[in-house]
């Protein structure tokens, strides 16, 4: 099924194809009255203004693709917050109730501002910012999952703790390059 701006642009580019043919059969043999030439000369207007239509069709089309990613990253990011936000809360209060050191607050600041600005922030309509903030998603939500991991005591809680450590540092440069891009 085709979008009205993937049916535009169809519609554009055939009538683009169709002048173009339409002048080649005209040149394909010298024009030999005046009315023959001002016919060529027509059609060569008419298929300037159908690329014209076409690359505004193309245009329109990209940026429908572009609006639909956005809607989409807007509605994903907020569910990949969840966990950015809650597995962080949930070891802050293990810190309140002295279970955990307070130096896991080092980790949990910046995961839990990771999360919410993941997921609360609002995302501007260009492609290099909804990849960045998708990636960032992707990375905070696996970052609470080895936050996670590494609060559960068992052998490799050491190895989680790394890795959280890293995730943190790699959401937030995420968001950092998301916030720097024009």
């Amino acid at each position: 099924m085709t979008t009205p701006a993937q049916h535009d642009r169809d519609l554009a580019e055939g009538r683009v194809a169709r002048l173009k043919q339409d002048l080649r059969d005209g040149l394909a043999t010298p024009p030999g009255d005046v009315e023959a030439m001002d016919e060529l000369v027509a059609t060569a207007h008419r298929l300037l203004d159908a690329e014209l239509a076409f690359e505004e069709a193309r245009r329109r089309l990209a940026d429908a693709e572009l609006e639909s990613r956005h809607a989409a990253t807007q509605r994903a990011v907020v569910w990949f917050a969840a966990a950015p936000v809650l597995v962080p809360l949930v070891a802050a209060a293990l810190v309140l109730f002295e279970v955990l050191s307070p130096v896991w607050l080092l980790l949990l600041v910046p995961l839990f501002g990771a999360g919410l600005w993941v997921g609360f922030a609002p995302v501007r309509r260009a492609a290099a910012v909804i990849r960045e903030r998708r990636r960032a998603a992707s990375a905070g939500t696996i970052t609470a999952l080895a936050l996670a991991l590494a609060l559960i005591p068992w052998s490799g809680a050491m190895v989680c703790t790394i890795l959280t450590a890293l995730g943190v540092v790699g959401t937030t440069t995420l968001l950092w390059r998301e916030s720097r891009i024009p």
